[in-house]
């Protein structure tokens, strides 16, 4: 199986430019990056928007649209996974893997595709703007078998300061937590948990 990971390393998760510099998101980009690749195992390829080594990885530069830097690559059985789901592990990337259906989709808490398994190459991605209810449809105009993946560790993508809360909450141990933690950011426990940072 092939595993596509985009990965975008200048200016990155420019929503949470309010509360990081552009060093730190760059920072926590690929710490979440590293999370999403200690979960995995196999053909990995990183399609970077900008020149980026990364020991032991295959690392592609293509600076087209997203969909056509995705869709010029699937072949055979690929599987297209968000760089930015700093809470996936092996387990549930398995079980994933594991799901049966042409197509598998793995939503993201506000209708985005966070992960999609494609068993069939006439199926073709379109990303942004609810992409999730999207891939739906493409799917079931090819006559297409869909399964979703119900995950809650896999739909936590993180794009605002209020997903940083998910971090660290539920990822102590992984390197986006530690990562956090080291430029001052920590739990604050009030009537609903919130963050702060020293």
């Amino acid at each position: 199986m092939l595993i596509l990971i985009p990965f975008k390393p200048v200016n990155p998760k420019s929503r949470l430019s309010e509360i990081l510099s552009d060093r730190e998101r760059e920072g926590l980009a690929k710490a979440m990056l590293l999370d999403v690749l200690d979960s995995l195992d196999g053909d990995v390829r990183i399609i970077s928007t900008h020149p980026f080594n990364l020991e032991g990885y295959d690392v592609e530069v293509d600076e087209r649209e997203l969909d056509v830097a995705v869709n010029s690559r699937i072949e055979g059985e690929t599987a297209v996974i968000m760089s930015d789901l700093p809470l996936i592990n092996k387990k549930v990337v398995e079980e994933f893997f594991d799901t049966k259906g042409d197509v598998v989709i793995a939503p993201g808490r506000r209708g985005g595709t966070n992960m999609i398994l494609i068993r069939d190459p006439r199926f073709k991605v379109s990303y942004h703007y609810c992409s999730f209810l999207k891939h739906v449809e493409i799917a079931k105009s090819l006559n297409l078998r869909v399964e979703i993946f119900d995950s809650f560790y896999a739909s936590v993508d993180v794009d605002t300061p209020e997903d940083l809360l998910e971090i660290l909450i539920h990822g102590r141990g992984k390197r986006s937590y530690v990562y956090l933690h080291s430029i001052g950011f920590r739990l604050k426990f009030e009537r609903e948990p919130n963050i702060l940072r020293m």
